[in-house]
This record gives structure tokens, sequence and C-alpha cells, in this order.
């Protein structure tokens, strides 16, 4: 009985140790459908990938497709499927079955790209974990872009009446519907969109993309104004996850790994995006655009406008059974603290 009980017990060792080896090298499959070369692949992305690898000591290595395998719209059900393992995708495109996350496209909120994609994890970890809304995945982190800005080729856009019949293009969601509600005729496409719509003359006016977000998609050389509208009119959320099977493949270690690096490390390298806003106004205004600040009038028009999307959410929170004020003032100020602690990092 004794020899029965060690030849099991060396048997369960010995699939023990076969299941570690197993969890120890895993490759992922991460798509990227924003082209190869865009900031976000070349400073946000990559550099995160090649850390998790560094940190992992090869344990978990990463394949990214040189062209995307789904459509912008389809990264999270490519996902499930199993077509990749891992990437990213737009919450405005999932709003249908992911709502908590979309406090980080209400307009008006946005500080910086690093301190608000660090501010919605906070948030998110706070406020939203209950309500357990990536159930099918396995979440990694946020990206926060930057606030939306009004372009236009034709005048600078200062007043809801500068919008009443103009062409305009935006991504869908509130600054769309801002857009509408002041008389404009609205296209809303994905952002790898953008530059076809604009370059061909379809639209006049070009929103809801930062200038340096527009920049980067080619488009920002046809507008001659850009009106910045304090905390944006919207900023794009991104949701980063892992396929749950694939994850379940990573030796435990590594999964804490990846998890400090994503909560920690994704935001910093996000401020690539804060570094290169700022180069990019200093560089578009040499090259001729103008930029104005929004005069008070518009943006409590825009404000006013905002109110029934930023209600909706409110009311998806609490339907959800969370405190969507307290999340909401929560995210505000969290963004803003962390902001200003990074500044003090900066200056340092």
């Amino acid at each position: 009985m004794k020899k029965l009980t060690g030849l099991v017990a060396a048997s369960l060792l010995f699939l023990g140790s076969n299941q570690a080896i197993a969890a120890e090298n895993v490759k992922v499959l991460f798509n990227s459908f924003i082209p190869s070369g865009h900031i976000f692949n070349q400073g946000v992305v990559n550099p995160w990938l090649e850390q998790i690898t560094k940190a992992t000591e090869g344990r978990v290595t990463f394949e990214v497709p040189p062209t995307s395998l789904a459509a912008p719209q389809a990264q999270y059900d490519s996902v499930l499927k199993g077509i990749f393992d891992a990437g990213y995708i737009a919450n405005v495109f999932i709003e249908n079955r992911i709502k908590l996350p979309s406090i980080g496209l209400l307009p008006f909120t946005q500080v910086s790209v690093e301190a608000n994609s660090a501010a919605l994890w906070n948030t998110y970890e706070k406020y939203f974990v209950p309500a357990n809304e990536y159930k099918d995945v396995h979440l990694l982190g946020f990206f926060v872009g930057m606030g939306g800005e009004i372009l236009s080729a034709s005048k600078p856009i200062m007043a809801t009446s500068d919008l009443e019949g103009v062409k305009a293009y935006s991504l869908p969601g509130v600054t769309a519907e801002m857009l509408e509600k002041s008389g404009a005729t609205v296209v809303s496409a994905p952002a790898v969109r953008s530059y076809e719509l604009i370059s061909s003359g379809t639209v006049d006016v070009f929103a809801s993309l930062n200038a340096y977000d527009f920049e980067m998609f080619k488009s920002a050389q046809y507008a001659k104004y850009a009106t910045k509208i304090p905390g944006g009119t919207q900023a794009p959320v991104f949701s980063i996850f892992i396929n749950k099977k694939v994850w379940d493949k990573i030796a435990p270690e590594d999964q804490e790994t990846i998890t400090g690096l994503s909560r920690e490390q994704l935001p910093r390298l996000m401020g690539v995006y804060d570094t290169g806003m700022r180069e990019s106004r200093v560089r578009l205004a040499k090259e001729g655009l103008e930029f104005n600040d929004a005069p008070e009038d518009f943006v409590a028009e825009l404000k006013k406008f905002a109110q029934p999307t930023i209600d909706k959410w409110l009311q998806q929170a609490d339907e959800l059974g969370v405190d969507g004020k307290a999340a909401l003032e929560f995210y505000v100020a969290e963004a803003q603290r962390l902001d200003a602690e990074l500044r003090k990092r900066d200056q340092q």
C-alpha cells in the first residue's frame, strides 16, 4: 500500500512538473489594428510587450501580425473566438455590453493621457470590479486618449451656429451627438478611416480626436483652424485584454509580473502622447494651424447638449449597482491628482 501511495505521489509530482513546464512558455498572438508605424504601437504597445518578455525571462513572448487580423470593431469578439490571443478595442464599439469604462469617454473630463489612463484603472478597481463586465476575457489595462478638439478647413468653429449645415467627421459617441445637435451633418467612422473622409473633402469639420491624433492620421494638413475644448469633447477609451484560456496557460508568477507592468508601466508609456501633443502644437502652429480657445458660451452650449449622455451613463452605472455620481467625481479628481504628481515628477 505504501509502495502504491509512493507511485501515486510520484505520478502526481511528474504531472505537476509537466504542467509547470507547459505553463512556463507561452507565445501570445497580439493583434494591433492601428498601422504598425503609429505611435501607439511604436511608443506604447511594442515597448510594453518587450518589457513583459524581458521581465518574464522569455517565458511569455508575443507575435504582432504586420496587418490587422480583424476590423477595429471586431477585436473583442475575435479574442473571444480565438482568432488571435490578445488585443485592444475602442470601448465605443462594445458599449452595448460593457458600459462602466465609458466614464472615460464622457466629455470635459480629460486632463492628460497618462493621468486619465491610470485614473480609469483606479476607478475600475474601486468601483467597477463587482459588476464583472469583463467576465469573458482577462482585462489587462486601459488607454484613455487625448481630449477631442474641433478642427475645420473653412472657418474657425467658435459657436454652435458655426456648425449649422456643415458636414463633419466624428467618432461615434457623444461628440457626434453634440455636433448633430448643433446642426451639423455627421459622418461617423473609426479613426483609421478618418483620412479618406477628410482628404477627399467629404467633410469640412473633423472632431472627437485631438489635433495631434489627426496629424498622426495624416489629416491635420487639411485643417486651418483648431478649437480647443476644456477637458475635450471626448477622449477615446481602449480596453486591452487577453483570451482567458491563454491567460490561464501563463504561470502564476508571470501573471503577477504582467499585471504589475499593466498597472504601472503601461500608463507611463502612454505619456508619450502627452509629450507628442505638446510638440505637435508647436509644429502645427508653425505650419499655419490656428489654435483658438473655445468661448465660454460655446462650451456651455456643448455641455448642455452632452448632459443627456452623462445622465445616461449615470443611470447605467446605477443599474449595475455602482454609485455613478461618486465614481465620476472620483475619476475626475483622481485624474487631476495624478496629473499634478506627474508634473512634479517631470520637473525633478
